[in-house]
């Protein structure tokens, strides 16, 4: 595909975006194909045009909000074309809200359905939780940043834990609600941590749901002691690893005695 300039929705659209989320709702609701009614809301420029190029790139519209393999597919494809733009850029509320409404419309409705009366729109479609915590929970800017966050090219399959979170995006929610979400080096090595305490249990993904709450906290204890700056990902690995394993054989312990009790009970 050629080369495109990106665009930003203008201060104007996302002020007019913002004071009126109702309305705005009821009209995606009602133009679930077609956002060409934003112009005539707006009533002024909707976007402008900014220096920086990418490859034009389309996306798959998924069959629905839990359409996880092409959820993968298209946030891959979305960090290999946004990966090389600058960081102030992929921060930017005006660059996401021009790819949700301009470039990749249908997606975004797909990825996640508005419904009248509900606060989706305000809450993952703007950014009115502050920078950081929305860039993690917007519509299309969190499938950016799960891949950007646990792309590792020292693997054969660079996009390995990439797939594994968006899979099960309970993996990594915890952990974007904290301020280390930034560290690619804590997110990478909780990952492999958990992944490896897996091949080691045979578990259902319900019975350690449980536990992401409990890893966050503890990581973010070390960082109120100043230790996460010197830690490698191998540090990270060994910590997390250490507390999975310690949750996983208290699990194991308990689901023991409780097999024993009904033994000795006769259910």
């Amino acid at each position: 595909m050629s080369k495109i300039h990106i665009k930003y929705m203008t201060d104007q659209a996302i002020a007019t975006l913002h004071a009126n989320t109702k309305t705005v709702t009821e009209k995606l609701v009602e133009n679930p194909n077609d956002s060409s009614w934003l112009k005539s809301f707006v009533q002024d420029d909707v976007y402008v045009t900014k220096k920086y190029e990418i490859e034009d790139f389309t996306l798959k519209v998924p069959e629905s909000s839990k359409d996880r393999d092409t959820e993968i597919q298209n946030s891959i494809v979305l960090h290999e074309h946004l990966k090389d733009l600058p960081a102030f850029v992929l921060c930017d509320e005006r660059f996401w809200n021009w790819l949700n409404f301009e470039k990749l419309y249908q997606v975004a409705l797909a990825y996640m359905p508005v419904k009248l009366g509900s606060s989706v729109f305000k809450d993952h479609w703007l950014f009115t939780k502050g920078t950081r915590r929305s860039i993690m929970f917007g519509v299309l800017s969190r499938s950016y940043f799960r891949v950007a966050m646990t792309c590792d090219d020292t693997l054969s399959d660079p996009y390995e834990y990439s797939k594994f979170v968006i899979e099960n995006p309970e993996r990594y929610r915890n952990l974007t609600w904290r301020a280390f979400s930034s560290e690619k080096k804590i997110v990478l090595g909780a990952l492999k941590a958990e992944k490896q305490v897996l091949k080691e249990y045979q578990v259902k993904q319900k019975e350690v749901n449980s536990i992401y709450p409990e890893i966050a906290k503890k990581i973010s204890q070390l960082g109120s002691i100043m230790l996460l700056d010197v830690m490698t990902e191998k540090d990270i690995f060994d910590f997390v690893y250490k507390h999975y394993k310690l949750f996983m054989e208290n699990k194991m312990n308990k689901k023991s005695l409780l097999n024993k009790l009904k033994d000795v009970i006769g259910l």
